[in-house]
């Protein structure tokens, strides 16, 4: 089990570097026209969000999107019968839920607002976009990303013996440890007709971490999309988290199956997370796939369209 867990960690690092390659070279065609260069590439993914990690996409100018994405309960396919008959797939375990809603006042900005139901989070997201994926001229699209999040849980009793770092000042909760923030480069690329590639180096930082974390955590998400039917694709996503870690942390992986129109997205998943926001997915526990512990989710997407659309 140990060497299994040794070769996909390298097998992923390897996948990186060719993503990397993948998204970035494009190959050049002194042949292509004026009116070639400025045909943009459309659809590299469905909308914004791929599963757990965004995409470059915005919604479209002047639309409202709600989000809805749900994590089931823990389900352990070495104990199969009681995760099906006891648990229900884990739909009887705990679950987490966010509720989410963006607005585009551009063709260029999305924001949005969200409320995650785990340490009872409310965040806010902006999303820009730099530039779109062309026949000829741009290889890819690039799309910067933020979000703020704040905890609204009450904070804990705080014992006599606890400090802070120092070990000498004595520990006391603030208003500022419930804020954390999440910066991310989106990179994305579309391969034909039915394969996309995304490429998110993320930067997470965290007012309140604890004892021997560091505030700031490095990640990447890396994704892709494949199309199988006109309104139908498979998902995948990996998330490796390169600072901040301990000898029990998995980084996160989820595969979907997606069916989605231009007003609507719906995704069947399996992951290793039940977190949502990214400040959460990379400081929290996730399972471990390989000992057989994963969970099942949903994520809904809905868009109203505005009379001028």
């Amino acid at each position: 089990m140990e060497a299994m867990k040794i070769i996909f960690c390298n097998s992923m690092k390897k996948v990186i570097i060719v993503l990397v390659l993948i998204i970035t070279i494009h190959p050049m065609n002194a042949q292509e026209n004026l009116e070639e260069q400025d045909e943009l590439i459309t659809n590299i993914f469905n909308y914004g969000m791929l599963i757990n990690s965004q995409t470059t996409e915005i919604t479209p100018k002047g639309t409202f999107e709600l989000r809805i994405q749900h994590r089931f309960g823990e389900l352990d396919l070495n104990d199969f019968g009681n995760s099906v008959v006891q648990e229900f797939l884990g739909f009887d375990g705990s679950a987490n839920i966010r509720f989410g809603f963006v607005y585009a006042p551009s063709h260029k900005l999305q924001l949005g607002i969200g409320r995650t139901k785990i340490n009872k989070m409310i965040d806010l997201e902006g999303k820009y976009r730099v530039m779109r994926q062309k026949e000829v001229g741009a290889p890819i699209s690039v799309t910067l990303y933020f979000n703020t999040a704040i905890s609204t849980i009450d904070f804990p009793e705080v014992g006599p013996n606890e400090f802070f770092a120092d070990f000498e000042t004595p520990f006391e909760y603030k208003n500022s440890h419930r804020f954390s923030y999440n910066s991310q480069l989106l990179l994305s690329k579309k391969i034909g007709e039915t394969l996309s590639f995304e490429l998110n180096p993320t930067f997470i930082y965290q007012n309140l971490v604890p004892p021997g974390y560091k505030n700031l955590t490095l990640a990447t998400s890396i994704g892709c999309r494949f199309r199988t039917g006109i309104t139908s694709s498979i998902l995948f996503e990996y998330a490796a988290k390169f600072n901040n870690r301990k000898d029990n942390f998995k980084n996160p992986i989820s595969l979907g199956y997606e069916i989605a129109t231009s007003g609507h997205a719906f995704q069947i998943i399996i992951a290793t997370t039940n977190q949502i926001i990214e400040q959460s997915v990379y400081s929290s526990r996730t399972l471990d796939y390989t000992d057989g512990k994963l969970l099942i989710g949903f994520n809904i997407r809905r868009t109203f369209w505005n009379g001028n659309n």
